[in-house]
């Protein structure tokens, strides 16, 4: 297993017990495998250890989990081109390397083999306009494409676009579905977005 793998899975462990940032518990894990992996990249030369803890890596040599991510990342791996995109996107670390247009780049890469999680952030650039010309269409597209694969954020934001009409037309009947998909998931503002659109005049 690669080291930036081992610290994604250790994350996925370890996040259970830690009182979340985020709304929900996976979202929390997700993030939180981000963040090593930014200290990680951040860390001087000669001061990034090995597996074992102990030995010093060279932050340019094989062992630096950001040299191996990025590897990775090229050959096509759609789990390591999305943390690419996270370490440039700068999430959690006010030290790293940001750069919004190389973070849409590889959230690109991942998004278009399908994983969610990238789906979802593309959706994110495409809305803000970070990266690229901002477009709500384009948006709720990706936020579709994730929120079909049970990504809870992306529900939650596919329902505001339905209950707004951004990117897609008007439709508070398909809001709530996808609100309710992802209050059920653990998403409170979710409950909070149903509960304003039940009580709107139609």
């Amino acid at each position: 297993m690669k080291l930036w793998q081992r610290f994604q899975s250790n994350a996925d462990i370890r996040g259970r017990g830690i009182p979340p940032y985020s709304r929900n518990e996976e979202t929390f894990r997700r993030r939180l495998g981000q963040l090593i992996i930014f200290v990680a990249a951040i860390v001087p030369p000669g001061e990034v250890f090995a597996a074992d803890g102990n030995r010093p890596v060279d932050a340019g040599a094989e062992g630096n989990p950001v040299v191996e991510l990025r590897k990775d990342a090229e050959n096509g791996n759609e789990k390591a081109e999305y943390f690419l995109g996270c370490f440039y996107n700068g999430d959690n670390s006010d030290h790293a390397l940001r750069d919004s247009v190389e973070a849409v780049k590889w959230w690109v890469k991942a998004a278009t083999q399908g994983y969610a999680d990238a789906q979802y952030c593309l959706g994110l650039s495409y809305y803000l306009g970070q990266g690229l010309p901002r477009d709500v269409v384009q948006a709720a597209k990706w936020w579709r494409k994730a929120a079909d694969q049970d990504h809870p954020d992306a529900q939650y934001f596919l329902g505001l676009s339905y209950s707004a009409g951004h990117g897609v037309p008007k439709s508070p009947p398909l809001a709530l579905y996808w609100l309710n998909r992802a209050a059920k998931q653990g998403n409170r503002a979710a409950l909070e977005a149903m509960r304003k659109i039940v009580a709107s005049p139609r």
